[in-house]
């Protein structure tokens, strides 16, 4: 199984709410990253609970991307009853 990292740029406010409780990567505009589980996303800002379980609050004015694994199926599945 390989997976595809996507990147959301600014604005976020419509890609942001199916990745509720997904992994993600904050890349913030002074360039620091966060990585940890969307825990809440408000008008402003969003909750980001890492590894450790801490939670930690970013404004969305401080985000310069967001950046979460898909998975992809490169290789098609093969019909095994053929």
């Amino acid at each position: 199984m390989s997976k595809r990292l996507l990147r959301l740029f600014p604005p976020f406010q419509e890609g942001l709410p199916p990745l509720l409780a997904a992994k993600i990567n904050i890349v913030q505009r002074d360039g620091r990253t966060l990585f940890g589980h969307l825990e809440k996303l408000e008008a402003d800002s969003l909750v980001l609970r890492d590894l450790r379980s801490h939670p930690h609050r970013v404004q969305l004015a401080d985000v310069a991307e967001i950046i979460f694994d898909r998975k992809s199926e490169i290789f098609p599945k093969i019909d095994e009853s053929l």
